[in-house]
């Protein structure tokens, strides 16, 4: 049997979609020997990587330019901040020595999960219902990411997750009237918002 592929690597495009299956179906196996080299650009192109190919999808699948680089913008800035608040609360507010590579890696890795996308917008009628099962299935592999590559107990696990989860909620919640013209529904399933002006 090969052995897990320990990280992803820019410079073998080959290590890409074994790390994403490796984190989605084996988090705790593949967390725990992962090769954390402490750099910050490589879990970033992986992300790259994670949300171009269903933006590409989405252009094959009809959806107009426009759209798809507003949503593709859309849901790096999104998972930028969730990864903001998953380091601050894990690193900074828990005290977990785990190094800003580390935690980057554990949710860069987890977000591989969502290149289920790529059929999304062959799906008509079912891209939310199974956008949440998508994002619901991503907390719980970031959970055991947690644990086993940060060494965080149940309860650290879970809680850090769960207040990263309620602090983006109430962040989006707080800019959910700074909304922007767009010219249609973005790709893979993320609605694009409709213009209104904050009072």
């Amino acid at each position: 049997m090969s052995q897990m592929v320990k990280d992803f690597d820019w410079r073998r495009p080959g290590t890409f979609l074994p790390v994403a299956m490796a984190a989605a179906f084996r988090p705790r196996s593949f967390f725990s020997q992962m090769d954390n080299r402490g750099d910050l650009v490589t879990p970033l192109l992986f992300l790259m990587g994670v949300h171009l190919l269903p933006s590409l999808a989405a252009l094959i699948g009809g959806f107009q330019p426009g759209a798809v680089a507003w949503g593709l913008a859309t849901r790096l800035v999104v998972d930028l901040i969730f990864i903001g608040l998953v380091y601050t609360i894990g690193h900074h507010i828990m005290r977990n020595p785990l190094n800003a590579g580390g935690f980057l890696r554990v949710i860069c890795y987890c977000l591989g999960v969502k290149l289920i996308a790529v059929i999304l917008p062959f799906l008509p009628g079912y891209q939310d219902a199974l956008m949440v099962l998508v994002y619901v299935y991503f907390f719980v592999i970031l959970y055991f990411g947690l644990r086993a590559a940060a060494g965080f107990s149940f309860l650290q696990a879970a809680t850090c997750v769960l207040l990263s989860v309620v602090g983006m909620v109430l962040l989006m919640s707080l800019l959910g009237n700074l909304t922007v013209d767009v010219p249609s529904q973005g790709p893979a399933g993320s609605s694009a918002p409709t213009a209104t002006s904050p009072k």
